[in-house]
């Protein structure tokens, strides 16, 4: 008979999800339910304060569902002021439970940020609560976006600029959240600013492709008048790559129609005005390359007094003439 005792395995405890990844399914599945933004705003508030020390570490923000939830309703027109007044509130509380700004949510399958998405709806008054609260205007999110760039991106498919998305841009502006001058971003995005501020003539990605468009370029390519217009009025310019790009995908003969827009009434733009408007003068600047302007100090007056040069040659010399010029298909 065996005498031997016979060996238990102690059961090892169920693990318990923390207290951090508790509030974020809470509020997550609140933000599903009926009157979910309401409901996420009671559990903040009656949240502990290690569990938000929690939820920050976990950089997880739970206004990110939120304003997709009351983006939902976006139209042309705006949103309602019932919706706006609630996300207020709802950023006021995180602000007073301490919940960081810059944290962070999966909605889908990207990564978004309550800025951008703020930006991207046209809620202007929750835009102007979370830059005042510290949210950093260069953070991109996963689509690569950051809140300057979604600020013209109308989420109704039109290809209208919104007034609601026209109060966001210049709230960006006002509160000095984006800046014309590369060496001004250049400067600031160093070190513990990195992010504080945004390049009016940066690139960033569009979703579903490789390819990266800055916002006047994507003004063109949407035939965003409005934007076109507000950008170049704030002292955004064409660079080298949206030139580039605008003849790589023959964007050229509507890049001229849109730059004779933004100077005169687009019902008095006539086939003189166009073939004006391949000429260089001072009120059309903006829409010459850099590189251009580079070939004419380079030129080096071409022999010429300076005044002479600058009135007779300079006018006709075409945008692409310091550019080498090569056949390609259309990308977009």
């Amino acid at each position: 008979m065996n005498t031997s005792k016979k060996s238990y395995r102690r059961r090892k405890p169920r693990k318990c999800e923390p207290l951090s990844q508790l509030l974020q399914l809470q509020c997550e599945s609140a933000i599903q339910a009926p009157g979910g933004v309401s409901k996420v705003l009671h559990l903040i508030e009656g949240a502990s304060d290690h569990e938000i020390k929690l939820l920050n570490e976990a950089r997880y923000s739970p206004l990110v569902g939120c304003i997709f939830r009351l983006g939902k309703n976006t139209t042309r027109n705006g949103n309602s002021l019932k919706s706006q007044l609630q996300l207020d509130e709802l950023i006021k509380v995180c602000h007073r439970r301490q919940l960081s700004v810059n944290s962070s949510a999966k909605f889908g399958e990207r990564l978004h940020r309550p800025l951008i998405v703020a930006a991207y709806y046209g809620y202007h008054s929750a835009v102007r609560l979370l830059l005042q609260q510290g949210a950093l205007p260069d953070l991109r999110d996963g689509d690569g976006k950051n809140v300057f760039f979604a600020a013209f991106q109308n989420p109704t498919g039109s290809n209208t600029l919104r007034e609601c998305d026209k109060q966001v841009a210049e709230i960006l502006w006002d509160v000095g959240a984006v800046t014309c001058d590369l060496g001004e971003w250049r400067k600031m995005n160093q070190g513990p600013s990195l992010g504080c501020l945004c390049y009016s003539n940066d690139n960033c990605a569009i979703v579903g492709s490789w390819s990266y468009r800055s916002v006047m370029y994507q003004s063109l390519h949407n035939k965003c008048l409005q934007t076109m217009k507000f950008v170049v009025e704030k002292g955004s310019v064409i660079t080298d790559g949206d030139f580039l790009r605008i003849i790589k995908c023959k964007l050229f003969k509507r890049f001229l129609a849109m730059v004779a827009c933004v100077n005169s009434n687009p019902s008095q733009v006539t086939a003189k005005v166009l073939q004006h408007m391949k000429s260089w003068n001072k009120e059309i600047d903006w829409s010459f390359p850099p590189t251009w302007k580079v070939g004419v100090i380079l030129s080096q007056n071409c022999g010429l007094p300076e005044d002479i040069f600058r009135s007779n040659v300079v006018p006709f010399l075409a945008r692409d003439w310091f550019f080498i010029q090569k056949e390609s298909k259309s990308v977009d």
